[in-house]
Protein backbone atom coordinates (compact mmCIF):
# COMPACT_ATOMS: atom_id res chain seq x y z
CA UNK A 1 0.00 0.00 0.00
CA UNK A 2 1.79 3.21 -0.91
CA UNK A 3 1.42 6.14 1.45
CA UNK A 4 0.57 9.88 0.78
CA UNK A 5 1.01 12.93 3.30
CA UNK A 6 -1.67 15.98 2.43
CA UNK A 7 -0.81 19.23 4.09
CA UNK A 8 -3.55 21.48 4.83
CA UNK A 9 -4.43 23.66 6.92
CA UNK A 10 -8.44 23.18 5.93
CA UNK A 11 -9.63 20.72 7.85
CA UNK A 12 -12.55 19.28 5.67
CA UNK A 13 -10.27 19.15 2.73
CA UNK A 14 -7.93 16.96 4.48
CA UNK A 15 -10.99 14.95 5.83
CA UNK A 16 -12.00 14.63 2.56
CA UNK A 17 -9.14 13.71 0.64
CA UNK A 18 -8.17 11.36 3.22
CA UNK A 19 -11.45 9.44 3.10
CA UNK A 20 -11.85 9.26 -0.59
CA UNK A 21 -7.72 8.52 -0.90
CA UNK A 22 -8.03 5.68 1.80
CA UNK A 23 -11.15 4.19 -0.19
CA UNK A 24 -8.62 4.42 -3.34
CA UNK A 25 -6.85 1.93 -1.56
CA UNK A 26 -3.78 4.71 -0.10
CA UNK A 27 -2.09 5.06 3.38
CA UNK A 28 -2.85 8.18 4.18
CA UNK A 29 -0.41 10.89 6.70
CA UNK A 30 -2.17 14.42 7.24
CA UNK A 31 -0.50 17.66 8.41
CA UNK A 32 -1.89 20.59 8.92
CA UNK A 33 0.53 23.25 8.50
CA UNK A 34 4.12 23.13 6.43
CA UNK A 35 6.07 22.73 9.80
CA UNK A 36 3.87 19.46 10.98
CA UNK A 37 3.84 18.26 7.61
CA UNK A 38 7.83 18.26 7.35
CA UNK A 39 8.18 16.18 10.94
CA UNK A 40 5.24 13.81 8.57
CA UNK A 41 7.35 13.46 6.46
CA UNK A 42 10.37 12.72 7.65
CA UNK A 43 8.87 10.32 10.10
CA UNK A 44 6.76 8.38 7.60
CA UNK A 45 8.00 8.49 4.35
CA UNK A 46 5.58 8.86 1.94
CA UNK A 47 5.61 7.93 -1.55
CA UNK A 48 3.88 11.48 -2.32
CA UNK A 49 2.87 14.59 -1.18
CA UNK A 50 -0.37 16.68 -1.75
CA UNK A 51 0.39 20.13 -0.54
CA UNK A 52 -1.43 23.99 -0.14
CA UNK A 53 0.41 26.53 -0.27
CA UNK A 54 -0.89 28.99 1.93
CA UNK A 55 -0.81 27.55 5.22
CA UNK A 56 0.24 29.22 8.97
CA UNK A 57 3.04 28.38 10.87
CA UNK A 58 4.94 27.45 7.61
CA UNK A 59 3.60 27.95 3.92
CA UNK A 60 3.63 25.29 1.65
CA UNK A 61 6.15 27.06 -0.77
CA UNK A 62 8.65 26.94 2.12
CA UNK A 63 8.10 23.09 2.97
CA UNK A 64 8.63 22.96 -0.74
CA UNK A 65 11.84 24.37 -0.88
CA UNK A 66 12.72 22.25 2.22
CA UNK A 67 11.86 19.12 0.52
CA UNK A 68 13.99 19.65 -2.73
CA UNK A 69 16.97 21.14 -0.72
CA UNK A 70 16.77 17.34 1.17
CA UNK A 71 19.17 15.03 -0.24
CA UNK A 72 16.89 12.02 0.66
CA UNK A 73 13.63 13.76 -0.74
CA UNK A 74 14.69 15.95 -4.20
CA UNK A 75 12.76 13.06 -6.33
CA UNK A 76 9.68 12.79 -4.13
CA UNK A 77 6.44 13.59 -5.95
CA UNK A 78 4.84 17.17 -5.16
CA UNK A 79 1.34 17.78 -6.13
CA UNK A 80 0.57 21.62 -5.03
CA UNK A 81 -2.78 22.17 -4.74
CA UNK A 82 -3.65 25.73 -4.49
CA UNK A 83 -6.44 28.35 -5.18
CA UNK A 84 -3.09 30.86 -5.67
CA UNK A 85 -0.60 31.30 -8.11
CA UNK A 86 2.67 29.09 -7.75
CA UNK A 87 6.03 31.56 -8.44
CA UNK A 88 8.37 30.16 -11.15
CA UNK A 89 10.36 28.45 -8.11
CA UNK A 90 7.13 26.75 -7.08
CA UNK A 91 6.45 25.67 -10.45
CA UNK A 92 9.74 24.23 -11.25
CA UNK A 93 10.09 22.15 -7.31
CA UNK A 94 6.35 21.18 -7.98
CA UNK A 95 5.81 17.65 -10.00
CA UNK A 96 2.68 19.08 -10.82
CA UNK A 97 -0.14 21.86 -9.80
CA UNK A 98 -3.69 21.41 -9.19
CA UNK A 99 -6.04 24.68 -9.38
CA UNK A 100 -8.32 24.54 -6.29
CA UNK A 101 -11.28 23.34 -6.66
CA UNK A 102 -10.07 20.38 -8.61
CA UNK A 103 -12.10 17.63 -10.04
CA UNK A 104 -11.67 14.28 -8.26
CA UNK A 105 -10.85 12.27 -11.27
CA UNK A 106 -8.13 14.55 -11.53
CA UNK A 107 -6.61 14.50 -8.48
CA UNK A 108 -6.93 10.43 -8.82
CA UNK A 109 -5.08 10.97 -12.54
CA UNK A 110 -2.61 13.16 -10.85
CA UNK A 111 -1.72 10.78 -8.58
CA UNK A 112 -1.56 7.96 -10.33
CA UNK A 113 0.70 9.22 -12.83
CA UNK A 114 3.13 11.00 -10.16
CA UNK A 115 3.85 7.34 -8.39
CA UNK A 116 6.66 5.56 -10.29
CA UNK A 117 4.79 2.59 -12.30
CA UNK A 118 5.83 -0.03 -9.54
CA UNK A 119 4.25 2.52 -6.95
CA UNK A 120 0.90 2.18 -8.14
CA UNK A 121 -1.86 1.04 -6.90
CA UNK A 122 -2.41 -3.01 -7.49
Amino acid sequence: MKRLLIVDDELAIVEALEDILSLEGYDIVTAYNGDEGLQRLLASKPDLVLLDLMMPVMDGGELLRRIRAHPDLQDLPVVVMSAGRLTDEERRASSHFLAKPFELDDLLGTIAKQLPAEAARM
